[in-house]
């Protein structure tokens, strides 16, 4: 089942009481019945013992009145009746009773030999159920058969009353109940509530946030208490990572800046074979790959730290495309790719080498991405109060659902994308970091099949002098 804990706490609280309801009506009307019946049967056996000894003393003359006298106090239409031996009827007193037998032969014959018959008759004219109670009697040297009655239908009208009472009292009650009960499980969930939307807002970076725990020593308590035992172990594992990380990467610097000069002083021979030369070239450029994410792990590093520290000046954003294109053309070209810059000055203030790093990341990412024979596409702009870089390339482009998780760290597109291209999946994660730094922005644009556009963009001053 799918439904709210809200819901179905409801739902419970309402059938579980609908069960009450019924059990305790299905009770009320079968104990009602029977304690009326009881009742009337009592009357009965009193006011037919009476009449019985008035027509063994007196005989069936003073019979009628004192049937009458007696009978008024049993429930409902009473009467009662002679019947003698060959059926036929002397009524005593009442035309309440049908003037008709309401015992069978069988059961006159049974009373004429000295039994006592309690039964429940209809009378043929009106259905009208009654309750009898026949006995033998001897009067005047006869021996007939004495008949009391009461109708039952006043017993029948008071079961009815009470069931349709319940009929209608039943769903206002469960009605209010269901009302009860869905704002008492709203107010006990509330704490999951608030648990749940701090755990939601806790993000990796917010690691050191908690999430609230409620003044009870309930389970819900405990569960606030769990989560924030775990955000702890979290929190510590994450900072063990990045420190990792930082460690790690900078002490990877100092080799692969060792590296990446001795392959110069190697490539800067004029005696080496075209082989050798090619195998040099390509191990640099490898080396040039790794420098950029050691860097772009300390960078990273440094943002979680928070010492990503911005040596700003005014500057132009042609400027530093125009190197990026310089530095990365070499590498783009060598799988047949072309890189191109144009566009406006778009003068900014800003960290140079930050900036450099942000372009660097988006034209790397724009080549790898491009099939051979393509075009990486840089443009620069000025407009609106700001200025920007837009990075274009003729790859397979981005699928949608992955336009708002580009920027995540070590996010990754699928693999029917990225083939053996796939990188860290830190390089735009660090553009993203940088740009925020600068109050800027970076955002992606892409149609899957027709390429990529990313684009960057930082508050320009209205008059910024550009040295």
């Amino acid at each position: 089942m799918n439904l709210p804990i809200r819901v179905r706490l409801t739902a419970w609280y309402v059938a579980l009481l609908a069960l009450m309801i019924a059990a305790l009506g299905v009770f009320v009307v079968t104990r009602l019945r029977a304690d009326l019946m009881d009742d009337a049967k009592h009357s009965l056996h009193s006011g037919s013992t009476q009449i019985r000894s008035a027509l063994e003393r007196h005989g069936p003359v003073p019979a009628p009145a004192l049937s009458s006298t007696v009978l008024r106090v049993l429930p409902g239409d009473s009467g009662s009746q002679l019947v003698g031996p060959d059926g036929r009827i002397t009524p005593l007193s009442g035309p309440d009773l049908p003037r008709e037998t309401l015992l069978s032969s069988a059961q006159r014959q049974a009373v004429l030999a000295g039994q006592t018959v309690r039964a429940t008759a209809h009378a043929r004219r009106d259905d009208e159920p009654f309750l009898i109670e026949a006995t033998a009697v001897m009067h005047g040297g006869r021996r007939d058969v004495l008949v009391v009655g009461t109708s039952l239908e006043g017993v029948d009208a008071a079961v009815d009353r009470v069931v349709t009472l319940m009929l209608v009292a039943g769903p206002a009650l469960l009605l209010i109940t269901g009302l009860g009960g869905w704002w008492l499980a709203g107010k006990a969930l509330r704490p999951v509530a608030r648990v749940t939307d701090q755990a939601e807002r806790i993000e990796v970076d917010r690691l050191d946030e908690r999430v609230p725990v409620p003044r009870t020593a309930d389970e819900i308590a405990r569960l606030a208490v769990t989560l924030n035992h775990m955000l702890d172990r979290l929190d510590r594992g994450v900072a063990m990572r990045k420190r990792l990380i930082a460690d790690a990467s900078h002490e990877l610097r100092t080799p692969l800046a060792v590296m990446r000069s001795e392959l110069d002083v190697a490539l800067g021979y004029g005696d080496l074979q075209p082989e050798a030369a090619r195998v040099l070239a390509s191990a640099r450029e490898e080396v040039e790959r790794m420098t950029r994410t050691v860097e772009n792990l300390l960078t990273l590093a440094r943002v979680d730290e928070g010492r990503l520290e911005l040596l700003q000046r005014p500057l132009v954003l042609r400027a530093i495309v125009d190197e990026v294109a310089a530095d990365l053309g070499p590498v783009a070209a060598d799988r047949g790719i072309t890189v191109t810059a144009s566009g406006e000055r778009a003068e900014v203030e800003g960290d140079p080498d930050r900036l450099r790093q942000v372009v660097a990341n988006l034209v790397d990412n724009a080549v790898k991405y491009s099939h051979g024979g393509g075009e990486v596409r840089i443009t620069t702009w000025q407009r609106n109060g700001e200025a920007g870089v837009s990075v274009a390339d003729d790859g397979v482009g981005l699928p949608a659902d992955a336009l708002v998780h580009v920027f995540d760290r070590f996010y990754r597109v699928d693999d029917a994308r990225v083939g053996d291209q796939g990188g860290s999946g830190l390089g735009l994660a660090i553009c993203r970091e940088i740009l925020a730094a600068h109050g800027g922005r970076v955002w992606a644009e892409s149609q899957p099949g027709a390429g990529a556009r990313f684009c960057l963009a930082v508050p320009a001053p209205e008059h910024a002098p550009v040295g």
